[in-house]
């Protein structure tokens, strides 16, 4: 390779790697691509398989855009004159490409992934601000937000195609980083857009079912997640949740070093005195492993509410002191830290509080609405952004959920909103679907759950704000669907009071950005 932005061909893919097409001498490949539409001159194309399509078939186009070179599923016959290969893997082959092209950054880094069902984004930033705050230069990729300097975006993905992982891992380390910080989804594992990563740390926060609409079963997507723990290499932690006996599991017959957390009395970071006051969250973390750093206990405030925070919490914890950060120094950064958009984010508007949380899946529903329970009695009116293209499953479990809590929190009838003109503006399908609504709408009348129904979210966000008493919490809560809910509520609430909309700014859109 004459640089880390240029390679032959014939070195990205050895020989005996599928079967090759056309002439080889000489293919010098300036990129990689997966979308023909976005491919660029130099490019090697590689089409994989989706839920739709192959995007093998738009090999022509790519070609068109100038891609040096294509890779193919076998027996689909190439475009004249094309230049490539057809594999039987090609999510390997894409990553064992992207490893060669930008030459492995992360064997001169500290990488730290984080998966789980819930909790991944807000303990991979709070791990992020832990080790910033011990001196490291830092990057991260979160569903939330993408760092580096001068950086700052939105992704569409929660952990990116390999090849977009490669370039981001280089591009930080050309920046002088020396960690960074991943989220780690399912589809990533499945897709092997972490192979050849080495991790030093890999975090397990809990496990519910979810993305069932691409895993096909609840094993399959527990599988998925303990490979990413078997795959960390000796040397490395696996920061398994003690009170999660599934996520504990995980930990048997691995090569990494178990560091178990938890308020379980036999975790090795133990959370204790955890409570809750004024949106803001105290405890103390004691260290039960002496090879592991001091004992403690080591008191701790994070400006965020919520007892799930508190785990994510100990959990980074445990990353930071496995790294050999001083546990008392850890400890103290969480006062600083600033808590991600849209996780159990708070805004006070006059007498009005709005809460707003990127509620997924029935654990995180449970975890928002304990943590209202939790603030004291008190008026909730709530607005729920159905989930769109993630199955029926999924929404029948949200409702049951919403079901279940309406007793203690009296906010029916619920407020449910389709959105489907904010979904549309995604370059992903999140439009809900007919089955999803019937699946939810049947769910929240099998537990008497009375609903309101909006095709849009403005008016479902006007009829919440008109349902509203001062000293009332507004509960926002949704993934996509909701995005612009808490500006739209904030607005409406601010011209109540005759007051102006002083919050600038917003949740980013997501997009691309060119680091």
């Amino acid at each position: 390779m004459t640089n880390p932005r240029e390679a032959l061909l014939e070195e990205l893919v050895p020989k005996g790697e599928g079967t090759p097409f056309g002439l080889w001498q000489d293919v010098r490949v300036r990129g990689l691509s997966t979308d023909s539409r976005r491919t660029s001159p130099g490019d090697l194309f590689v089409g994989l398989p989706g839920g739709l399509t192959h995007g093998g078939l738009y090999a022509a186009q790519a070609l068109s855009c100038g891609a040096a070179a294509v890779v193919l599923p076998p027996g689909l016959e190439p475009p004249p004159g094309a230049v490539g290969l057809w594999h039987e893997r090609p999510f390997t082959l894409l990553a064992e490409a992207a490893l060669r092209f930008y030459r492995q950054p992360a064997r001169s880094m500290t990488v730290v992934g984080v998966t789980g069902t819930n909790g991944k984004t807000t303990t991979a930033l709070l791990v992020a601000h832990l080790l910033a705050a011990a001196g490291n230069r830092c990057a991260y990729w979160t569903t939330t937000l993408v760092r580096l300097p001068h950086v700052n975006f939105r992704p569409q993905w929660t952990t990116p195609p390999a090849h977009e992982l490669q370039r981001f891992l280089a591009s930080a380390l050309e920046r002088g980083h020396d960690h960074a910080v991943l989220e780690v989804s399912s589809h990533a594992v499945r897709q092997e857009r972490v192979r050849g990563v080495a991790f030093r740390a890999g975090v397990a926060t809990n496990f519910s079912p979810d993305h069932l609409d691409y895993h096909g079963s609840v094993e399959d997507y527990y599988e998925a997640k303990r490979d990413f723990i078997r795959g960390l290499p000796a040397g490395a932690a696996a920061v398994l949740s003690a009170d999660d006996p599934r996520i504990l599991a995980m930990g048997a017959g691995v090569q990494a070093d178990v560091v178990s957390f938890g308020e379980d009395g036999r975790a090795d970071v133990r959370l204790r005195e955890l409570s809750q006051q004024d949106g803001e969250l105290t405890g103390s973390l004691l260290v039960q492993r002496r090879d592991l750093a001091s004992a403690g206990p080591f008191p701790f405030r994070l400006p965020m509410p919520g007892r799930h925070n508190g785990m994510n919490a100990a959990a980074a914890f445990a990353v930071a002191v496995h790294l050999g950060i001083p546990p008392e120094e850890a400890a103290a950064a969480f006062r600083s830290f600033t808590a991600p958009p849209r996780r159990l984010e708070r805004q006070d508007v006059g007498p009005y509080v709005i809460y707003n949380d990127v509620a997924m899946n029935e654990a995180s529903y449970h975890a928002v609405l304990r943590t209202i329970r939790d603030l004291g009695p008190r008026q909730v009116v709530v607005v729920c952004a159905l989930r769109g293209n993630r199955g029926a499953e999924v929404n029948a479990r949200i409702a049951s959920i919403l079901a279940g809590w309406e007793p203690q929190l009296g906010y029916a009838p619920l407020i449910v909103s389709e959105s489907r003109s904010d979904l549309r503006e995604y370059a992903v399908d999140y439009q809900v679907r007919a089955d999803e609504i019937a699946a939810f709408s049947e769910a929240a009348r099998q537990g008497g759950l009375a609903l309101s129904r909006h095709l849009e979210l403005p008016s479902a966000i006007e009829e919440a704000v008109g349902r509203l008493a001062e000293g009332g919490v507004l509960l926002l809560l949704g993934t996509f669907g909701m995005d612009r809910g808490p500006a739209i509520a904030r607005a409406l609430l601010s011209k109540r009071l005759g007051l102006p909309d002083e919050r600038k700014g917003g949740y980013l859109e997501p997009h691309e950005a060119d680091y």
